[in-house]
């Protein structure tokens, strides 16, 4: 009786275990964090919650003696290399054994503890590469540590086989099934990545597409914030496709697109929006400063070389519209901008024209001179 009684208390801390190694996943993998530290901080103090409450589910086998999965959270966070919960996750749990009594017995507990953490950081270095692999060696080494410290308290005896061996094969199975499914909703996460990445990104480009220009630039007008939209085109890109062939184009458009990933701020916004036509969201430049930016930009593309598949590497231009202004509707702006492109190519490409919205002012500044008209 005692002995279906302490597996099925057993089975009730696997549940628990499972259910809190889904809420750690989750924020393991979760992005609305604002810094490192302060996720890694968050996912040490759940982790080692998670080990508390299996210890007041556990079973006490003698009057100083419990037994449950306490160990558990710790693979997981080990198996994430997750270094710093890990080690705050292993104090707290460690020193969570003195709630139930300061005697020789919690004392090793503490110290198993201590050595299963150490032990996994060592494991997670050697195992990198095999996952699966990685997990099982993790969970013998910390049910290797349990069986020691069962075997200093209670000493080689028919009763402390008995629990040995229900706390390795529940142990065990728990920790094989915890890795496939660690191993699963990795490979979730993953899956989820790329699907977000394949609906955001431009295909060929990994610049943003069309529709996160839309969403992410929606609503500006009501920001307060001045802010500039950029409107880039390859100048006769066409006579590139025809001269080399579509597959040069693409490479002439992916180096392009890496120029202006180098010459942009991360918190700036780039986006293809279809052909060779590019679009950027700048916040609070003004006019002067986003048409130093602008040239910048197109100085560096007309002195790339952009290399080509069997074929010697060209040079090309680009024509940049820009839209200036504050309190005004992205669907403005972005017309605005294109109206400038256009006005850029009319003028003979490879040139910047910035309209100000501000105070209605047209300034054309080409790669000869510049001039301002009203």
């Amino acid at each position: 009786m005692w002995k279906i009684i302490f597996i099925v208390e057993l089975l009730v801390n696997a549940c628990i275990a499972f259910t809190g190694f889904y809420i750690i996943s989750k924020i393991i993998h979760s992005t609305h964090f604002s810094s490192y530290a302060s996720k890694s901080l968050i996912i040490g103090l759940a982790t080692g919650l998670l080990g508390v409450v299996l210890m007041f589910k556990g079973i006490q086998v003698t009057e100083s003696l419990r037994m449950d999965l306490r160990h558990l959270p710790l693979v997981l966070l080990a198996f994430y290399g997750n270094r710093f919960p890990l080690v705050v996750a292993t104090l707290i749990i460690a020193g969570s054994r003195f709630l139930f009594g300061v005697t020789p017995q919690a004392f090793i507990a503490f110290i198993a503890i201590i050595a299963i953490s150490t032990g996994m950081i060592w494991i997670h270095r050697q195992l990198l590469n095999r996952p699966f692999r990685q997990n099982l060696a993790l969970n013998v080494w910390a049910l290797l540590m349990i069986t020691f410290a069962v075997l200093i308290n209670l000493g080689f005896t028919d009763a402390s086989l008995r629990l040995l061996l229900a706390t390795w094969t529940i142990g065990l199975a728990v920790g094989v099934l915890s890795s496939l499914l660690t191993l699963d909703f990795q490979t979730l996460n993953r899956q989820v990545e790329l699907y977000k990445q394949s609906a955001e990104r431009d295909h060929l480009t990994g610049l943003y597409n069309r529709r996160v220009w839309d969403s992410r630039t929606a609503g500006l007008e009501q920001e307060g914030r001045v802010y500039n939209v950029l409107a880039l085109d390859i100048d006769h890109f066409k006579r590139v496709n025809d001269a080399y062939g579509h597959g040069n184009g693409d490479l002439v458009l992916q180096q392009f697109a890496n120029i202006l990933m180098e010459e942009t701020r991360p918190h700036d916004i780039t986006a293809r929006i279809g052909g060779e036509e590019f679009m950027i969201l700048v916040y609070d430049l003004t006019p002067s400063k986003i048409i130093k930016v602008a040239n910048r930009i197109r100085e560096r593309i007309a002195n790339e070389r952009f290399r080509l598949d069997g074929f010697p590497a060209i040079t090309v231009t680009a024509s940049i519209g820009i839209a200036h202004g504050k309190h005004v509707p992205i669907q403005h702006m972005n017309g605005l901008a294109d109206e400038a492109l256009y006005t850029a190519k009319q003028q003979g490409r490879n040139r910047t024209i910035l309209f100000n919205q501000l105070d209605r002012q047209d300034v054309a500044v080409s790669h000869t001179s510049t001039e301002t008209t009203t």
